[in-house]
């Protein structure tokens, strides 16, 4: 149970305002991210083989959590080339609050590390994990969230995990951490034990394509353990939607 202090209230009109707010803020993220050479000026969209989202791709409720709010991808060609980014994002909410989900696509080939971008756009980092998540086929993902503030905006909890064409869950950066392993269903972290030799490994991946799903929840006050559990969950819930509408739209494109 939070706290009184954790409740951002969903009034009539916040859902809206609070998608303008943070849409404008990964606008201003993907417009500092900057692609390998020879990759830059690529429009986003269908003609990159970018995957086409629609309002009902989500559903009404997922994992506890009521869709408020659809926002399609840009125009491409409104799209600066610098700002590579292609962003679908859905705006749930529950319990009197609201969160963002969105799915990013761009030319990445391996893990991009999300956590940077919002840096550079003004944030404070401040705790990041490296979670083993197993999905229900008992495949092995990687979550990472990353705890932020803000002068004059507030605090943030960033949660994001990664895929690759084929569909294969991409291995996170470690960045000198440990990386626990984390049970969805009783919410919480149930062996982190691991050595400092295990955390410094990290193999790269790499793919045609490496497509990036995330939640970002902007919020005052602190943020309790359940809330933190349920915003894992409805991150893990919507990446696997995303990836299997992905996995039937990559054939389409690649000729596989």
């Amino acid at each position: 149970m939070t706290a009184k202090s954790d409740v951002n209230p969903v009034k009539k009109r916040e859902p809206r305002l609070f998608m303008v707010l943070v849409l404008m803020m990964l606008t201003m993220i993907a417009s500092r991210y900057i692609l390998p050479s020879g990759r830059v000026g690529n429009l986003p969209g269908p003609a990159r083989g970018d995957l086409v989202l629609q309002e009902q791709d989500l559903p009404a409720e997922l994992a506890g959590w009521k869709k408020v709010q659809f926002i399609p991808a840009a125009d491409p060609l409104a799209v600066a080339n610098v700002e590579s980014w292609w962003v679908h994002s859905w705006n749930f909410a529950k319990d009197g609050r609201s969160c963002l989900v969105t799915l990013d696509q761009a030319q990445w080939i391996a893990w991009h590390e999300l956590s940077a971008c919002y840096v550079a756009n003004g944030w404070i980092q401040g705790d990041r994990h490296v979670y083993e998540v197993p999905d229900k086929n008992g495949e092995i993902w990687h979550i990472v969230t990353v705890d932020y503030e803000k002068s004059g905006v507030g605090r943030g909890l960033l949660i994001f995990s990664e895929f690759g064409s084929d569909g294969t869950p991409m291995e996170a950066q470690y960045l000198g951490q440990a990386f626990e392993q984390y049970d969805l269903e009783q919410g919480k972290v149930v062996d982190s034990q691991r050595s400092a030799g295990q955390a410094d490994r990290w193999r790269r991946q790499e793919h045609p394509r490496v497509t990036q799903c995330q939640v970002f929840y902007s919020y005052s006050g602190d943020l309790g353990a359940s809330l933190r559990a349920d915003l894992i969950r409805l991150h893990a819930a919507s990446r696997e939607i995303f990836r299997d509408r992905w996995a039937q739209h990559w054939p389409t494109v690649s000729g596989g």
